[in-house]
C-alpha cells in the first residue's frame, strides 16, 4: 500500500501540476524540494501551470507551518505569495481564513486587571492603580494589529462566501471594537479615579465605575473564546510530530523508531507476556516465583539503548509493574566512592531515588575494572546493588537496567556470578548498529526536528560521510548522524555572513553543508604528490598501477560486474631515508581518493608498540594498534624486529596477532611492512598467513647524487631559501667524490639534515654583519661557506653518514 501511495504521489512531484487535493498528504520536506523544482523550472514568461502548483505548494506549507510554535508569520508571508499568484484561490482563501481565526484564537485578552478594594489603604490604591494603567496601555497599543486580522478574516469570509466563517469573523470585528474602546475607558477611569485618591479619601463613584470596566473586560475573554473553541480538529491534526509522539504509548513509541527491528519484536514478545501474567494475576492466579524484569542493554555508541530503556520503564509502568516508570541514569562516578563505606552510601542513595521506577547504570562494565586494586571500591557497589534487588527495604520495587559495549558487559557479568544470576539471557538485548539507509533516516528526522530539509543531493552527500565513519565499534550511530546534521546547520549559517538571504537559506541544507571537506585540487592529490617526489620512478609506477587496478575494480562493483580480489597489503624495502613512509602516507591519501579506505590516514608503529613484556599484553597492543589504523594503513617500520632473539620473545604473538586482525578487518585496514631487504624476508618466512597476505614488494633503491643534489634544492625552495649555484656545483662535486669513495650514507634524510645545518651557519654568518645591511636577498640566500664546513674531509667521515 505504501509503495502504491508513493507511486501515486510521484508525477506531482516531477511534474509541474499539482492537485490540490492530493498536496494535502505532502509533508514539509516534500513541499519545500517541489517548490525548489518549479522555481527552477520557472521561466521570465507568465506560465498559469506552474502559477496554480506553485500556489497549492506555498498553501500547503502555510498549513504545516502554522502549526508550529511561531510559524504564524512564516505562514502568513507564504499564504500572501499564493495568493498573489492565484488571488481566487479557494485553498489558499480557506488556508488564509483558518490562519486568521488561528491567529486571533493565540492572543489571549488580559484578565489580569487588578482589583481596587475601599478597603485598601491609599499605598496600595495607588499602586493597583498604577498597575492598571501599564496594563490598559499595553493592551491598547497591540490591539489594533489584532483588530485587523479580525477584518482581514471577515474579508476572507466574505470571499469565499462562507456565512458561519463571516458571522464569527464579524462578532470578532464588533467584540474587538468594543474592547478598543472599554480599554479607553479603563484609562480615563483609571486617570480620574487616581486623581481622587487624597490622603485617606476617594471618589466611591468613580471606584465603582473602574470596576465596572474591569467585569466588562474580564467577560469579554470569556466571549472571545465562545466564538473561537480551543479545539480546531483540522488545525491539531497538523501538530507538530514531537507532540503527536509523546501522546503515544511506550509500545507505540518504540514502532515510531527506525531500525531496531529485532528488538521490536522481543519487546512486543516481553509485553505480550507481563500483559498475559497481569491478566493471569487479576484471575487469581498468582506466580510464587517471579521472573525478573532486569534487562542487560548491549550496543555500541549510539544505538539507542538510553532510548529503549525510557520506552520499557513507561512500558512497565504502563502494565502496573512500576509505581511511577521514572529512569534513574547513572554510571560509574555516581556510585562508586573514594573511601570505606562512600560507596554503598552512594548506591542506596541512587536504588532511592529509582524506588518505583527504574535504575538505568550506563557503561555498567566500568564498575568492576580488570585491572583495579585492592582500593578500588567497585566490587562494593556490585555487592550493594545485588543485595538491594534481592532483600531489604526496596527489593521488588525497582528495576535494574545495565547498559554498555556488547564485548565488555559479557565479561563483565560472566565475571560476577551474583549480577549474571540475576540477569538472566531472557533478559539480554543486544542493539545492532544502524545500516546506513536507517542513519539517513536518523539524519532525515534531525534535520525535520530543527525546522531543515535535506535535499536529495545533501542525503547522497550524508551518506558517504556516514560510511567514511563507519570504520569501527567507535562509531556512534544515531549520535554521530545527530551531530553530523547539527554541524551542517552551522556550517548553514556560517557561510551566510554578508548574503542576502533567501527563504531556502533558512531551512534547506545542501550538499555543500554536510559534506566533510573539498575535495583534493589536482596540485594536492596524492598523484600529484608522488610525481613531485624526487627520483623512485620505478615506485611511481608501481603506485600508479596500484591506484588504476583498484580504481576500475570499484567501477566493475558500482555496475555490477564481477570484483577481482583486491590484496593492498604491501612490503616496502629499501636503506633509511629512501622515502618510504613519506610513500606509504601518500599510499594512504591515494587509497582514500579511489574509494577503497574510508580515512586515509597512517598510523606508524614499531616493535615497542605492538610488543609487550608480558603475557597477554602483546595482544591488546597489537590489537590497540590495529584499531587505531582501522580505515587508513598501518605502517610498522624496521618490522623484521618484531621477531626477537629469543624462544621467551613476544614478538612471534604480535605476528599472530596481526595476522588475525588482517583477515578480521579485510578492506578496512591496509598494512605496510618497511625494513630491510635480507630481514624483511626472515619475518615473512616466520609465518605463512604473513607470507601469503603480502602480494606487494616495493623496493626503495638509494638515491643517486643528483637526486640528492635536487632533494636539497626542493627542500631549500619549500623552507624559502635559495642555494647559489656555486654552491650547487661545489656540493654535487663533493658528494660525487663522497660517493666514490662509498661515504656517503642517508640517503634523502642526509639531504635535510645538510640544509637544516646549513640554515644554522648562515644564521651566524648573517648575523655577524651590520642590521642595517640585511636585505631580503641576503636573508635567502645560501653560500657554499654555509655548506663548506660540513663537507670537508672530516665531516665527509663523521657527517655525511647522517
Amino acid at each position: 500500500m505504501q509503495q502504491q501511495h508513493e507511486r501515486d504521489r510521484q508525477p506531482a512531484r516531477e511534474g509541474a501540476l499539482v492537485d490540490p487535493a492530493q498536496i494535502q498528504a505532502y509533508t514539509e520536506a516534500e513541499c519545500l524540494a517541489l517548490l525548489q523544482k518549479i522555481e527552477e523550472a520557472r521561466t521570465d514568461s507568465p506560465d498559469e501551470q506552474r502559477d496554480r502548483a506553485e500556489a497549492a505548494v506555498l498553501t500547503r506549507l502555510s498549513v504545516l507551518r502554522m502549526a508550529k510554535k511561531g510559524g504564524y508569520a512564516l505562514a502568513q508571508e507564504w499564504l500572501e505569495r499564493a495568493l498573489s499568484l492565484k488571488p481566487n484561490d479557494l485553498y489558499a482563501l480557506g488556508v488564509q481564513l483558518r490562519l486568521a481565526f488561528s491567529q486571533l484564537r493565540s492572543h489571549p485578552f488580559e484578565t489580569g486587571f487588578p482589583t481596587v478594594r475601599e478597603t485598601d489603604n491609599v499605598v496600595a490604591k495607588r499602586r493597583a492603580v498604577e498597575v492598571l494603567r501599564e496594563k490598559a496601555l499595553l493592551a491598547q497599543a497591540e490591539i489594533e494589529q489584532w483588530q485587523a486580522i479580525a477584518k482581514e478574516a471577515l474579508h476572507t469570509a466574505h470571499k469565499l462566501g462562507d456565512e458561519q466563517a463571516r458571522a464569527t469573523a464579524e462578532r470578532l470585528v464588533d467584540l474587538y471594537g468594543r474592547r478598543q474602546r472599554l480599554l479607553a475607558e479603563l484609562l480615563e477611569r483609571v486617570q480620574s479615579y487616581g486623581a481622587s485618591l487624597s490622603g485617606v479619601f476617594f471618589s466611591a463613584e468613580m471606584l465603582n465605575q473602574l470596576q465596572e470596566t474591569i467585569r466588562a473586560l474580564n467577560l469579554q475573554a470569556q466571549e472571545k473564546v465562545q466564538l473561537l473553541p480551543e479545539d480546531e480538529p483540522d488545525v491539531a491534526s497538523e501538530a507538530p510530530a514531537a507532540e503527536r509522539h509523546s501522546k503515544l504509548s511506550a509500545l507505540e513509541q518504540l514502532e515510531s523508531l527506525i531500525g531496531l527491528r529485532d528488538i521490536k519484536q522481543r519487546v512486543r514478545q516481553l509485553a505480550q507476556f507481563l500483559q498475559y501474567r497481569k491478566l493471569r494475576e487479576e484471575k487469581g492466579w498468582h506466580m510464587h516465583d517471579q521472573l525478573p524484569l532486569h534487562l542487560v542493554l548491549m550496543g555500541n555508541p549510539g544505538t539507542g539503548k538510553t532510548t529503549l530503556a525510557r520506552l520499557i520503564a513507561r512500558l512497565y509502568h504502563e502494565l502496573g509493574l512500576l509505581a511511577n516508570g521514572q529512569l534513574i541514569e547513572v554510571d560509574r562516578s555516581h556510585l562508586v566512592g573514594g573511601y570505606v563505606g562512600q560507596t554503598e552510601q552512594r548506591v542506596m542513595e541512587a536504588i532511592k531515588q529509582a524506588d518505583g521506577g527504574v535504575l538505568f547504570i550506563d557503561e555498567a562494565y566500568s564498575l568492576k575494572r580488570p585491572d583495579s586494586s585492592g582500593s578500588d571500591y567497585g566490587q562494593n557497589a556490585i555487592d550493594t546493588l545485588v543485595a538491594a534487588m534481592t532483600s531489604g527495604e526496596y527489593a521488588g520495587r525497582f528495576v535494574v537496567m545495565l547498559a554498555g559495549y556488547p564485548e565488555e558487559m559479557r565479561q563483565f557479568l560472566y565475571a560476577n556470578p551474583g549480577l549474571y544470576s540475576r540477569f538472566p539471557q531472557a533478559g539480554h538485548f543486544v542493539l545492532p548498529d544502524y545500516d546506513a539507509d536507517e542513519l539517513v533516516q536518523i539524519a532525515d528526522a534531525v534535520a525535520a526536528r530543527n525546522d531543515f530539509t535535506l535535499t536529495d543531493a545533501a542525503k547522497t552527500a550524508l551518506r558517504e560521510r556516514i560510511e567514511k565513519a563507519q570504520v569501527d565499534d567507535t562509531f556512534g550511530n544515531a549520535r554521530t548522524v545527530t551531530n553530523l546534521v547539527l554541524d551542517a546547520i552551522f556550517a548553514k549559517g556560517r557561510a551566510t555572513a554578508g548574503k542576502a538571504l533567501q527563504w531556502d537559506d533558512f531551512t534547506i541544507l545542501r550538499p555543500e553543508d554536510v559534506s566533510e571537506a573539498p575535495q583534493p585540487t589536482a596540485e594536492s592529490s596524492a598523484e600529484a604528490q608522488l610525481q613531485s617526489l624526487i627520483g623512485l620512478e620505478a615506485v611511481k609506477a608501481e603506485l600508479k598501477k596500484i591506484a588504476a587496478y583498484v580504481a576500475v575494480q570499484q567501477e566493475r562493483a558500482a555496475r555490477g560486474l564481477p570484483k577481482s580480489a583486491i590484496e593492498l597489503h604491501a612490503v616496502f624495502t629499501g636503506n633509511p631515508g629512501t622515502g618510504k613512509t613519506t610513500v606509504a602516507q601518500l599510499y594512504a591519501q591515494m587509497l582514500q581518493e579511489v574509494g577503497y579506505l574510508k580515512r586515509g590516514h597512517l598510523v606508524t608503529a614499531s616493535r615497542a608498540d605492538l610488543v609487550a613484556g608480558f603475557v597477554g599484553q602483546t595482544a591488546a597492543l597489537t590489537r590497540r594498534k590495529v584499531r587505531e589504523a582501522l580505515g587508513g594503513v598501518l605502517f610498522i617500520d624496521e618490522a623484521y624486529a618484531l621477531l626477537g632473539p629469543g624462544q621467551q620473545d613476544f614478538g612471534q604473538e604480535a605476528v599472530h596477532t596481526l595476522v588475525e586482525e588482517m583477515t578480521r578487518h579485510a578492506e578496512n585496514l591496509v598494512v605496510v611492512l618497511a625494513g630491510y631487504s635480507g630481514e624483511m624476508n626472515g619475518l615473512l618466512l616466520s609465518n605463512p598467513g604473513l607470507l601469503s597476505r603480502f602480494k606487494k614488494y616495493i623496493h626503495f633503491p638509494d638515491y643517486s647524487v643528483e637526486e640528492l643534489v635536487q632533494i636539497l634544492e626542493q627542500a631549500a625552495q619549500k623552507a624559502g631559501y635559495v642555494i647559489e649555484d656555486s654552491a650547487v656545483a661545489a656540493i654535487r662535486q663533493r658528494l660525487e667524490k663522497a660517493s666514490q669513495e662509498q661515504r656517503l650514507h642517508g640517503n634523502g634524510r642526509f639531504s635535510y639534515n645538510l640544509l637544516q645545518e646549513a640554515i644554522q651557519n648562515q644564521a651566524l654568518r648573517i648575523t655577524g654583519m651590520s642590521r642595517e645591511s640585511w636585505d631580503q636577498e641576503l636573508l635567502a640566500t645560501l653560500l657554499w661557506s654555509d655548506f663548506q664546513p660540513l663537507l670537508t674531509r672530516e665531516s665527509e667521515e663523521n657527517g655525511t653518514k647522517a
